[in-house]
């Protein structure tokens, strides 16, 4: 957890900027590599989704459902999940991109 803390630190300067692409693999990061190290059995959604909310309020993004909507959101979202397990953030950077277009769409 504590290598976790200081990739985060390493990478929220470049998620402040304007640049949406870097914001987006911040969030990705932050979630997917959270979720494959998280110490605890259980109550892993509620933690990540607390998490999450604060890390958007700081970045001044609007609050976004992090819950998938039905059972291909849910099957998608897994997968990406297993893809940012490989490092590879970008299936969940674009569940990240929907995330922020339907909340923004939602609260103009």
């Amino acid at each position: 957890m504590r290598d976790y803390a200081l990739d985060l630190q390493a990478r929220w300067d470049e998620a402040k900027t304007d640049d949406l692409d870097l914001t987006l693999e911040f969030l990705s990061f932050a979630e997917g590599r959270f979720l494959s190290i998280h110490p605890f059995r259980d109550f892993n959604g509620r933690t990540i989704r607390v998490f999450l909310a604060e890390l958007l309020r700081r970045l001044d993004f609007p609050l976004v459902n992090l819950a998938p909507a039905n059972e291909e959101a849910r099957s998608l979202y897994f997968s990406a999940l297993e893809a940012a397990d490989r490092r590879d953030w970008q299936p969940l950077a674009a569940i990240w991109s929907q995330r922020i277009t339907e909340a923004t769409s939602e609260n103009p």
